[in-house]
This record gives structure tokens, C-alpha cells and sequence, in this order.
């Protein structure tokens, strides 16, 4: 195997840890009075498929396709667990229409501000 794919599977890997993930897990197993650890493992090895999934539809369809489809899998979850509200799934899809929209105005003004600092630093 290329030892390119192993380096960037690793940043990869550090993309997907992440404290939301992590305090998720914490909330998920304190309300089911289960093991943290071991839904942390089982949940990372029953989300390879999904991540791939979101891999797909992000280069197929788009970022808002796939912010979409993590709004579904986020009420899922909350379904599973048996914590979902209306109020919450309000506040889902308010947060991923600000993800989206940051993304939108991320990628236009970044454009922009790295013209300005060349510009003005590197000149």
C-alpha cells in the first residue's frame, strides 16, 4: 500500500475526532446506562459505511446534499436514543442551515481576504 494513503487517512482520522462526536457518545451512553468506550467503538466501525456514504454525496451531489442527509441521520439518532423534541430537530436544521451558509460565505470570502493579505504582505 502507498504510504500516502495511510498518511492521509491518518489526517483524516484527526478531522473525524472531534469533542461533538465525543460528548455525543458521553450522552448517549449516560442515558442508557451502557458502556462509553465500547459505543465508541462499535458506533466508529458501524459509521464506516456512513461516512463513506457522506463522502459520496458530497462529491456527487453536493455540500448541501450532504448536510441534508447529516440532518436525517442527527434526528436518527435522536429517535434511537429516545431524546428526541421537536424543539431539537428545529434546532438541527436551524444549525445546518448556518453550516451551510458559512460554508457558502467560507469559500467565497477566504478568496477574497487571501488576495487582500497578499496584497498588503506580500508584495
Amino acid at each position: 500500500m502507498n504510504w500516502n494513503y495511510i498518511v492521509l487517512s491518518l489526517a483524516f482520522a484527526f478531522f473525524v475526532m472531534c469533542p461533538r462526536m465525543a460528548g455525543m457518545c458521553a450522552v448517549i451512553s449516560r442515558t442508557a446506562g451502557v458502556n462509553p468506550y465500547l459505543i465508541a467503538v462499535l458506533g466508529g466501525i458501524i459509521a464506516i459505511p456512513l461516512i463513506t456514504l457522506m463522502v459520496y454525496l458530497t462529491i456527487k451531489f453536493g455540500v448541501g446534499v450532504a448536510i441534508a442527509a447529516a440532518v436525517i441521520t442527527d434526528i436518527l439518532s435522536a429517535i434511537a436514543t429516545g431524546t428526541f423534541r421537536l424543539r431539537y430537530g428545529i434546532e438541527i436544521a436551524l444549525i445546518a442551515m448556518f453550516i451551510w451558509i458559512g460554508v457558502v460565505v467560507a469559500s467565497k470570502s477566504s478568496y477574497l481576504i487571501e488576495r487582500v493579505i497578499a496584497r498588503l504582505f506580500l508584495r
